[in-house]
Formats: C-alpha cells, sequence, structure tokens
C-alpha cells in the first residue's frame, strides 16, 4: 500500500510541478471494489479510492487502460468507462467505473472468478498507464499496483 501510494503522489507531483506553490496529492488507497455486474465476457465494477487534493486547482483522470489480475489470474484489460474529476481543496473518497473483457481468460477459469466473487477481500492488480492532467495538458503515467480490498456484490 505505501508503494502505491508513493507511486500516485509522485506521478501526481510531477503532473503539477510546473504549476507553482504544489503540494502533494495523497493517495489514502483503495477503500473497496463493488462487483457490478459479471459474466463470460467480462466484469463492470466500481472502484473507490481515497485521494486527498490540498491545492487550489483540481485536475481530471481520464479514462485509461489497464491489465488486471485478481488473487493472480490474469483476467485482461480493464478501461476506465468515464473520466474523474479531482477537485481542489479536498479529501473524498472517488469512484471509479471499471469496466473488462476476460480476452485472456480461459473457459475454466470461470468457477475462480465466481469464487472470488463471493468471498469477502480480493487481491487486485493494475498494470497500465494512468491519464491525468486539466485542460490540454495530459499526461500518462505508469502504475503497478496490486492491493487487497474488500469486495461487495450489488444485488
Amino acid at each position: 500500500m505505501k508503494k502505491t501510494s508513493f507511486l500516485l503522489c509522485s506521478l501526481l507531483l510531477l503532473l503539477f510541478s510546473s504549476c507553482g506553490d504544489f503540494k502533494e496529492v495523497t493517495f489514502s488507497g483503495v477503500e473497496s471494489v463493488r462487483m457490478i455486474k459479471l459474466s463470460q465476457n467480462g466484469a463492470e465494477a466500481e472502484i473507490t479510492a481515497r485521494i486527498k487534493n490540498p491545492n487550489n486547482t483540481s485536475f481530471t483522470v481520464y479514462k485509461s487502460e489497464f491489465d488486471v489480475t485478481l488473487n493472480g489470474l490474469k483476467l485482461g484489460k480493464a478501461h476506465l468507462a468515464k473520466n474523474v474529476k479531482i477537485r481542489k481543496f479536498s479529501e473524498d473518497s472517488y469512484t471509479f467505473d471499471i469496466t473488462s473483457d476476460f480476452s485472456s481468460l480461459m473457459i475454466t477459469d470461470i468457477p475462480q472468478i465466481i469464487a472470488m466473487a463471493m468471498s469477502k477481500n480480493v487481491k487486485v492488480g493494475l498494470k497500465g498507464n494512468l491519464r491525468a492532467g486539466k485542460l490540454f495538458v495530459k499526461k500518462d503515467f505508469p502504475v503497478d499496483m496490486t492491493q487487497t480490498v474488500p469486495l461487495s456484490l450489488t444485488k
């Protein structure tokens, strides 16, 4: 978790280093993962993360793509379904809508996915590039994180 926090803070610091008196953005970690839909074609989920932005400027996390693993099982590509605006002078939980295809998943892996969906915690891994910025200034930042988080299913 410390590695993830350090990575996100470093990335956001680089993004805003040219904006004058910039204070470090803090990523407190993933609070929860809520499974919206699960089928053999893919999944939809909401990931809630806590982010503190002490700066007088907001920024946007743009649609990005990641390779996803659950408990070490490669699931395929996940996409942020919509942009998320991080408000200025805030410390809030932000929800990221994720859609995923199971392109690299074999049919024999489906029972493992169902068993994971019924568990209380799941080890989520994300690897890819996070696209963030403001107005016309956008940058890609590498993300490579693994974290155990509580999992809930929408009924």
